[in-house]
């Protein structure tokens, strides 16, 4: 509410202009009056009486008044231009109905779909990933295509060890996954987070934050120790473990990175910082 005791702000700038105007007329006026004190008629003294001299009077010329410029005084309506409406959002599709949006947006924003395989993408990656953070791997579920090579084994000296030239099977996934554009994922995931959000509810977590399921596998994946190239293991029989107990005893989804070799683990890692810096870039 405004003090009716105190003048508008716009008209301080008329009170200031008066004052100003004030002070002129009173700096004129002194002038005037001490040329008068200094202008008084000398008379001389009656034993000598001579004629009285006065001298003429020196007329100043005086600078016509200027009137005050106005200040025009500001309007307190201030039309403001329109805000450009922001079209609404398309719907978005059914969670069943959703791959085939999901991937043609994906294609649109120059991600190679070729190696994504999933009929059910959201929900199939929903239920990979939050197995992948409680270090599982649901080969089932996963969305896209694994390497197709054969896994080798050297032996030397009576001991297997994992031979390095079974890393390559993994170059051409880990290329594909250190091109993709972390913005467009961040973007789409932000986009059908509520499909996503279905999709934990599908499978009971209804109260789970997608963005932070995610987080917490690509944490998972992030704290797979570095190794050499050189890795032993020993064959039961039935699958290859590592004969080193401290890697045996990591979770799945770790021991799967090891496999991928020295130089694609370094790679992955860095891409999943990448998206991990992203991801809380938006939260």
């Amino acid at each position: 509410m405004t003090d009716t005791n105190q003048p508008p702000q716009d008209h301080k700038g008329k009170i200031i202009v008066g004052l100003i105007i004030a002070l002129v007329v009173a700096l004129v006026v002194v002038f005037w009056l001490v040329r008068d004190a200094d202008q008084q008629t000398v008379v001389a003294p009656p034993v000598q009486p001579q004629p009285v001299v006065t001298e003429p009077e020196v007329m100043t010329p005086v600078e016509p008044e200027v009137e005050p410029e106005l200040i025009p005084e500001p309007s307190d309506t201030v039309e403001l231009e329109p805000e450009p409406e922001t079209p609404p959002a398309p719907p978005l599709p059914a969670l069943a109905d959703s791959t085939a949006p999901v991937v043609a947006e994906l294609s649109e924003a120059g991600i190679d779909v070729a190696p994504l395989k999933s009929p059910q993408l959201i929900r199939d990656a929903v239920v990979f990933i939050d197995n992948l953070r409680n270090g599982a791997v649901i080969r089932d579920k996963a969305v896209i295509e694994g390497p197709t090579a054969q896994f080798k084994v050297l032996e030397q000296n009576g001991k297997l060890y994992i031979d390095p030239r079974s890393y390559d099977r993994y170059n051409t996934l880990v290329d594909w996954f250190v091109s993709l554009d972390g913005v467009v994922l961040t973007n789409m995931m932000e986009t059908y987070e509520p499909l996503i959000q279905e999709a934990l509810d599908e499978i009971g977590y209804p109260d789970q934050y997608p963005q932070q399921v995610l987080l917490d596998a690509i944490d998972t994946l992030l704290a797979t120790p570095s190794v050499g190239t050189v890795i032993e293991l020993n064959d039961d029989s039935v699958m290859y473990r590592y004969a080193d107990p401290t890697l045996e005893a990591l979770p799945d989804a770790q021991k799967q990175m090891l496999r991928m070799g020295p130089d694609n683990i370094r790679r992955v890692k860095l891409k999943l910082e990448n998206l991990r810096a992203a991801l809380l870039a938006k939260d």
